[in-house]
């Protein structure tokens, strides 16, 4: 797939209603029972992981976290863990209090092999899954149930899978399990089941069969997420069919009142691709849902392909979406490396890997136009996919980082490396980066008629004009000159983004009355990074040279930088975050079919674009779905109401 096309209403949320999806609720099948309660973020959380939490010694990795009452709860690969200048012998699994981050003396159970997943169950206690045979000594393999105060199996819940449990998830009463298994309790089960949350006790609620594999090995399902509301499952994983509808790596289910069935209307091809098939098996690695439901992300691993396919991604999928072969929202390649885990929060999709790059879908193990150095960590805008600022990192970045878990406080990180940060953090396999420690990214907002909108004269002068979308006051000068330089702008939070004829991007602050300092836009620089890792440095997208230096306008709206340029008759977009300045690496088409030779000027309100062309009129059309539609009409002109709007810049601001 080489580029992802403008939204649609039967495949995606339309590009307009995004932003709002994020604090709505996805209309969906009354659920029997509430998935668990969902985290909402009000900002990203901190840069900098805390000094408090312990570290995991003498082991490979950490896999599994989850909070179950006060108590998080670690699993993974490891047989001491370190804190304070103690250390714990703790085998494969511990716990440490949600609050002081100090670990429990008393829950210790001695886990005879990997934990690959642990989950809250209903009774305040905590599941465990993973390749195991026992714990504390005593059976069933891959499942158990422990006390949350002692460490001690809970003989009480009797679920026993005949192979290894990849991820739980509880919804209600029910804990759906997923994993290599073909039978629970002697009942057959092919890689998912539904037990009883308290007892164990296999459901019949859940009998769906997954069957067959990507590109070989054994069929299994990897991971596993419920849509908050208890009405959807989403499973991923290494199969080709579900209930002998083709399904490649991944499938949703309805989880009705009396049993979970394949979703029948929900299907894409998109991860039909083999990758690296001489390399895995399958190359989804995680999924999780955004905390109203709206949508989820899947990341993957498979090679670098580039935008032909899925592999080495993040990308999001809309729930409500119906179709037999869907396209994702967005797609975000790293340029060839590996994602493992996802967590999405109500403001980043945040993901973790051994990654070098973000907003590289040019890369081949490379740094190509876009990219910018996010190692092994990152954070995306849920609107879009760009990268956020955020760039904790971790170095080395080793296999990666497996798990990330969205707590009411933070967000914990389980790798298999000791270092967050170019080296600066020691955090043996475990870091937390609390939320009160982040910031709020900005809203993104522009302004709305009636306004004034400036207009950046060919002769370097700066004029507004009060103008209600009909009617267009006297000009008023607005600033010194200087602006003949400018090539397009865009006013977004107080902050006037352009570019110039010297083809760099640039910002500066604008309260209405007075602008601040130039600041050169450069997020693909990053001096602590590029210091230690020159290799890994970012590289400014395309839009940044002959682009920048021949836009005739600009305009943001709905996660989208759009422009126009000189000698083309196109309107273009790229994907762009205000928060971090990124752009996209992508250049799409939004045209739909009209021509923009002659446009020197444009801002959208009220779902409408005005625009300027080459006779200094100001002419309006519709905008929806992210696209203009319709005819357009002349609403001002030098042959209408004597008004010329021809400049080298134009850009609406409040009155």
């Amino acid at each position: 797939m080489s580029r992802i096309p403008p939204r649609t209403a039967t495949v995606a949320l339309a590009a307009g209603a995004l932003c709002a999806s994020l604090t709505g609720v996805v209309s969906a099948q009354p659920a029997q029972v509430a998935a668990a309660q969902p985290v909402n973020h009000d900002r990203l959380v901190g840069e900098v992981p805390a000094g408090s939490t312990p570290h995991v010694l003498e082991g490979s990795w950490v896999k599994a976290i989850a909070q179950v009452g006060n108590k998080i709860i670690i699993g993974g690969k490891f047989t001491k863990v370190g804190q304070s200048g103690t250390q714990y012998a703790r085998t494969n699994l511990f716990a440490i209090d949600a609050n002081t981050r100090k670990v429990d003396p008393n829950f210790a159970p001695q886990v005879s092999g990997e934990v690959l997943t642990v989950a809250a169950s209903p009774d305040g206690h905590v599941l465990v899954g993973g390749w195991f045979g026992s714990i504390n000594g005593q059976g069933p393999a891959s499942l158990q149930k422990l006390n949350i105060n002692t460490g001690k199996q809970v003989t009480t819940f009797k679920a026993s899978p005949n192979n290894a449990v990849y991820d739980i998830k509880v919804v209600g009463s029910r804990a759906f399990v997923g994993g290599r298994f073909t039978k629970i309790n002697g009942q057959t089960r092919n890689a998912l089941a539904s037990v009883n949350a308290t007892n164990g006790t296999v459901q019949a609620y859940t009998n769906v069969p997954f069957t067959g594999v990507h590109n070989h090995g054994s069929t299994h399902i990897y991971k596993l997420a419920a849509s908050p509301d208890g009405s959807k499952l989403v499973a991923i994983g290494n199969f080709n069919a579900v209930a002998g509808q083709t399904r490649r790596q991944v499938a949703m289910l309805d989880l009705g009142a009396s049993a979970a069935a394949l979703r029948t209307e929900w299907n894409t091809s998109q991860y039909s691709a083999a990758c690296s098939s001489s390399a895995f098996d399958f190359y989804v690695r995680d999924v999780d849902f955004s905390p109203n439901g709206s949508f989820f992300a899947i990341v993957t691993t498979g090679g670098p392909y580039g935008t032909r396919n899925l592999c080495d991604s993040t990308a999001r999928w809309e729930t409500g979406a119906t179709g037999t072969d869907l396209s994702p929202s967005w797609v975000a390649w790293t340029g060839g490396d590996t994602l493992h885990s996802v967590a999405v929060s109500s403001t980043a999709v945040y993901i973790g890997g051994h990654q070098r790059w973000a907003n590289n879908p040019e890369g081949r193990d490379s740094s190509r136009q876009g990219a910018v150095t996010r190692v092994g960590l990152g954070a995306l805008d849920p609107e879009n996919g760009m990268p956020y600022s955020w760039n904790p990192g971790r170095d080395p970045k080793g296999i990666g980082a497996f798990e990330l878990t969205l707590t009411p406080t933070g967000l914990y990180v389980g790798s298999d490396t000791d270092f967050f940060g170019p080296q600066e953090h020691y955090r043996a396999k475990l870091g937390f980066f609390q939320l009160n420690a982040g910031k709020v990214p900005p809203p993104n907002t522009t302004a709305q008629l009636p306004g004034k909108v400036y207009v950046a004269k060919t002769d370097g002068s700066l004029v507004s004009r009060v103008f209600d979308g009909t009617t267009a006051g006297p000009d008023v000068p607005a600033a010194a000159n200087g602006w003949d330089e400018v090539r397009g702008s865009t006013l977004i939070d107080g902050n006037l983004w352009y570019a110039k004829a010297d083809g760099n991007f640039y910002r500066r602050a604008f309260n209405g009355v007075a602008f601040g300092a130039e600041e050169l836009v450069d997020p693909y620089t990053i001096p602590t990074w590029d210091a230690v890792h020159p290799t890994w440095k970012g590289t400014k997208p395309t839009f940044y040279g002959t682009t920048a230096a021949t836009l005739t306008s600009m305009f943001y709206a709905q996660g989208r930088l759009y422009y126009t340029r000189s000698g083309s008759s196109s309107l273009y977009y790229r994907y762009f975050t205000p928060e971090s300045g990124v752009l996209g690496a992508q250049e799409f088409n939004a045209s739909n079919g009209m021509s923009w030779s002659n446009t020197g000027g444009m801002f959208v309100s009220g779902g409408k674009l005005y625009f300027v062309v080459s006779d200094g009129s100001l002419r309006r059309v519709d905008f929806t779905g992210g696209l203009p539609t319709g005819t357009p009409t002349t609403v001002s002109g030098p042959g209408t109401d004597g008004k010329d709007w021809r400049g080298r810049a134009l850009f609406l601001a409040k009155p």
